[in-house]
């Protein structure tokens, strides 16, 4: 069978690898100059590898390292106290986390079982814990995570199945040793001459015969059947001229684009903290592990969460504000060459960092995309319940099994 894969990012290609192992003849088209998407490796000037896009891969996210393993893409421990940093110079201990976590959780449930539907990150944690909720520990990392305003965010899909200490904390997030944006690199190779780079995509349609992809150069390409694999927004503006199945339309709608941005720092001296939250807004710093396993590398690495936090370090203007903010909030620190900012709701193809679900978000909708709208499967994190790394890649996977039908019934 012959498919196009719009898109690649983790999601495109572990969906355009997997139907490559199996015979099927693949064309990935890319919009962007480089494959990886929002994976994107880069150096800074003492030579240290810093992500400017998906950071963690958490110990029980499967999907990630069963590609990373199959490909020979080793992972090494960031070594950082994700779910645990510091704030306000104190650290919360793990049977504090548990606890925090608990409360929580049981009070979403009470509110549930009482009957408020679409309850927020912000309810939830202001009834659990009470006035002084915003200060805590357990909050202030949640909704940074999240990167999006907390009272437009679903605590059900969040707390119940999104969040990376669901099932339990393990203190152990990893990054792949070349930089995260190698696992697409290294699939790109072994796809080598399947990719077409800056073939951006405008539309695409379908009869019983077989699909059409529309490119922004007005040429079309005809092929059996698409896996769409870009962001969000980008899914949105698509002109398509079929419908979506109803149920994969809603759990579209449920979701929005999150904003982020990253900043990472070289270093010529630092503290011993390995993960500081800060104490005013939703971003933190931590410092990774180095592949010795004994030493941490030469650079600091920033992420902030959401519009408030990006508003308050003016990220629009430049790593300026952001860079006095952390000199505040890590005075021994000592830079080492030029920092590196990372913004992406500007990026034309992306328009923001990740999805969040929405309040009217429902269980039913993580469901959507495990069949396919004709002979159109859908991938990306916005269609799963991992926003991360994994998720991108399980939806890969997931796109490839809505397309079996498809694949079954062609002669």
């Amino acid at each position: 069978m012959d498919v196009i894969v719009v898109g690649a990012g983790l999601a495109g290609l572990t969906a355009a690898w997997e139907l490559h192992k199996t015979g099927h003849t693949v064309r990935v088209l890319e919009a962007r100059d480089r494959v990886g998407g929002r994976t994107w490796s880069q150096r800074l000037d003492n030579g240290t590898v810093v992500e400017r896009g998906g950071e963690y891969i958490f110990p029980t996210e499967f999907p990630i390292r069963r590609l990373a393993a199959e490909v020979g893409v080793p992972i090494l421990t960031h070594n950082v106290r994700y779910g645990r940093r510091t704030l306000r110079g104190s650290t919360i201990t793990f049977a504090e986390l548990a606890a925090t976590s608990r409360t929580v959780t049981d009070t979403l449930a009470s509110m549930s079982a009482d009957g408020m539907v679409g309850v927020s990150l912000e309810a939830v944690f202001a009834e659990a814990l009470g006035p002084g909720y915003i200060d805590d520990a357990v909050y202030r990392r949640t909704i940074t995570s999240a990167a999006a305003d907390p009272a437009r965010v679903s605590a059900a899909a969040v707390l119940g199945h999104e969040s990376s200490t669901v099932g339990g904390y393990i203190e152990d997030g990893g990054r792949l040793v070349a930089g995260n944006q190698s696992l697409t690199l290294e699939i790109a190779r072994r796809l080598e001459g399947r990719i077409r780079l800056e073939h951006p995509v405008t539309g695409v349609d379908q009869s019983p015969a077989g699909v059409q992809v529309v490119l922004a150069d007005g040429s079309r390409m005809r092929a059996d059947a698409v896996v769409l694999a870009v962001p969000l927004p980008l899914l949105r503006a698509l002109e398509l001229g079929f419908p979506l199945d109803p149920a994969q339309q809603r759990a579209l709608d449920h979701r929005f684009m999150g904003v982020a941005a990253k900043l990472a720092v070289p270093l010529a001296r630092m503290d011993d903290d390995n993960a500081v939250q800060s104490s005013d807004h939703t971003w933190w710093s931590w410092q990774s592990l180095s592949a010795d396993g004994v030493t941490r590398i030469p650079a600091l690495s920033c992420f902030a969460g959401g519009p408030a936090a990006l508003d308050a370090l003016s990220v629009t203007e430049g790593p300026d504000a952001w860079v006095h903010a952390l000199r505040e909030l890590r005075p021994d620190m000592e830079i080492d060459g030029e920092v590196l900012l990372s913004t992406w709701a500007d990026d034309p193809w992306t328009r923001g960092a990740y999805s969040a679900p929405s309040l009217d978000w429902r269980i039913e909708d993580a469901e959507a995309f495990t069949r396919a709208s004709g002979r159109v499967a859908i991938a990306g994190e916005h269609t799963g319940l991992a926003q991360s790394l994994s998720g991108a890649v399980a939806s890969g996977y997931r796109a490839v099994g809505a397309l079996a039908e498809v694949i079954a019934a062609r002669p």
